[in-house]
């Protein structure tokens, strides 16, 4: 800043102040550029020029006082950093001064002279910080409209506080008075329903919007209560699902078509069983076309993600300083929301591809096998201060090395992970010869049945136990947790995508296994893949 040049007004009546302020500044400022005001119509000609970046006033002039001056700069440049140097005010002037905008007030004291230029200095950065600020947020308004993310924020009355233009735009109205006025969601029942919530306060539906001209489309409401400066809040997302729910419409149309046509083939196989491989086929290819489908969508939807995680990062480790807490938190959520979903589309992939890939099996050691996987996995277990106790020797089995190594990672990881707050968690791992019939259910037991054939009903199995010391889970959520995206817990309290044991099961059946568990809550789980035994090691 000291080689920059600057331009200063100096508004003093008095020759020999003006001199001696502008001593002082030139000692901080050598490349400065001073114009002295001593008189009314100097005053107006500057304003009107405009060339300069500060102002040091006195406050009793001949022809005006410093409160005027102060309002008259801040009337044309709100920005301008403005200083009052004067012996001549009182507390009141001070700060009637400050409120009006003054950046500060030093005393005309001989002893006070020399801390002019660092009170000068100290005006000019914050006013270089305010306006990057503003800058910074102009950028990242342009990016949550890139979005096509609809964002407010509004107080307990149900008031519009703040809103970005895509907001607006959803509703079809062009100003926030507008959509206060129009009330298209009413914010004062969402601030209500959400303040009845246990922590943490947020919720997320989907709900058809009549805007402003009349049209009608669907929305994904998101709103959390937040408590900015003192006062509670709603902090909320909109965005346009309408083609997706049409999708879902058409979707639904299509499978109501379908199971018409499935009746109508039914009864034609019965005197056509000929048909019965053609319509076979169909019904593979359609499975196939599908699993291709969620490969692709999960396989293309990383890059973007990857982008919009990337470029909020920067700004947060770039610009971190010069933004409000509000908008740092914005910039968390989005970078958290593109981890989340970059996760889900990670599992999603391994998901289809088990049920694409081949699957050879091999003998393997599950001694061997098992600690390796525990060495690889060391780092989790000693941040979580774990302990794994293996009954040795563990059996062998028949299985694909990939694929198995997979599900005991998972279930491993959901050891670690499901435990109450402050427990260190405790697992347990040994295997069991078992026929096929003996697999029965019993009491807090569950068992999933393959729907691929075992590679011999009457060869013994092998069952590998994992037992924890976990939260466990409800006899009635057995089935539940073996499904895609199903979730027991909110992502704030145990983060994860919901796919875990899907793989897990989806896994061991391919592999011509079962997966299954005996747990009660707070008892901890006790879950087992079984496996054909192998007739020779690795």
């Amino acid at each position: 800043m000291m080689n920059k040049i600057l331009r200063f007004l100096i508004i003093d009546d008095n020759p020999g102040d003006r001199t001696l302020v502008i001593r002082e500044l030139r000692r901080e400022f050598p490349q400065l550029q001073v114009q002295e005001i001593k008189e009314a119509a100097g005053f107006a000609q500057a304003v009107a020029a405009g060339e300069f970046d500060l102002v040091i006033t006195d406050y009793q002039l001949g022809w005006s006082n410093g409160l005027e001056i102060l309002r008259t700069i801040k009337q044309h440049y709100p920005n301008c950093p403005t200083i009052m140097f004067t012996n001549t005010g009182n507390e009141e002037i001070a700060v009637e001064a400050m409120k009006t905008g003054l950046d500060d007030y030093v005393l005309k004291l001989p002893n006070r002279y020399y801390r002019l230029p660092t009170v000068v200095k100290a005006a000019l950065e914050r006013a270089e910080m305010q306006r990057r600020v503003a800058l910074l947020e102009i950028r990242l308004q342009g990016l949550l409209n890139q979005l096509k993310v609809g964002v407010f924020r509004a107080n307990s009355a149900g008031e519009l506080l703040e809103c970005n233009r895509v907001f607006l735009n959803l509703l079809h109205v062009d100003s926030l008075a507008t959509a206060q006025r129009v009330q298209l969601l009413n914010l004062q029942a969402i601030y209500l329903q959400l303040s009845s919530l246990p922590p943490p306060q947020q919720d997320e539906h989907e709900l058809q919007l009549h805007r402003a001209d009349g049209t009608t489309i669907w929305i994904l409401l998101s709103t959390v209560l937040s408590t900015i400066n003192g006062e509670t809040v709603v902090d909320g997302l909109i965005e346009d699902i309408t083609d997706r729910k049409q999708a879902e419409t058409q979707l639904r149309q299509l499978a109501s078509t379908l199971e018409e046509r499935v009746r109508e083939r039914t009864q034609e196989l019965e005197t056509a069983n000929r048909d019965l491989a053609a319509l076979n086929r169909q019904l593979e290819l359609a499975n196939q076309d599908l699993e291709e489908f969620v490969y692709s969508v999960s396989h293309d939807f990383r890059a973007p993600l990857r982008a919009i995680q990337g470029f909020s990062e920067i700004l947060l480790e770039r610009q971190i300083e010069q933004l409000s807490s509000n908008y740092q938190n914005y910039l968390r959520r989005i970078v958290e929301n593109a981890r989340h979903l970059d996760r889900l589309a990670e599992e999603l992939l391994t998901y289809s591809q088990l049920s694409r890939a081949q699957m050879p099996l091999q003998p393997i050691n599950l001694s061997l096998f098992v600690a390796q996987i525990l060495r690889r996995l060391e780092p989790e277990l000693q941040q979580q201060q774990a302990t794994v106790q293996v009954e040795e020797p563990l059996a062998e089995v028949m299985g694909n090395r990939i694929v198995l190594e997979q599900v005991v990672i998972n279930l491993l990881t959901n050891a670690i992970k499901f435990v109450a707050p402050g427990v260190k968690p405790q697992i347990r791992m040994w295997t069991q010869e078992v026929r096929n019939s003996e697999s029965e259910r019993q009491e807090n037991s569950f068992f999933s049945p393959s729907p691929y054939p075992p590679i011999s009903p009457s060869s013994p199995f092998v069952r590998l136990w994992i037992q924890d010391n976990g939260i466990g889970i409800a006899e009635d959520n057995f089935e539940r947790i073996f499904k895609v995206f199903e979730r027991l817990h909110g992502s704030e309290v145990y983060p994860g995508t919901g796919i875990g044991l899907a793989i897990v099961r989806k896994g061991v059946e391919r592999m011509g296994g079962r997966v299954g568990l005996e747990s009660e809550l707070g008892q901890g789980s006790r879950f087992w893949i079984e496996l054909p035994k192998a007739t020779g090691g690795e």
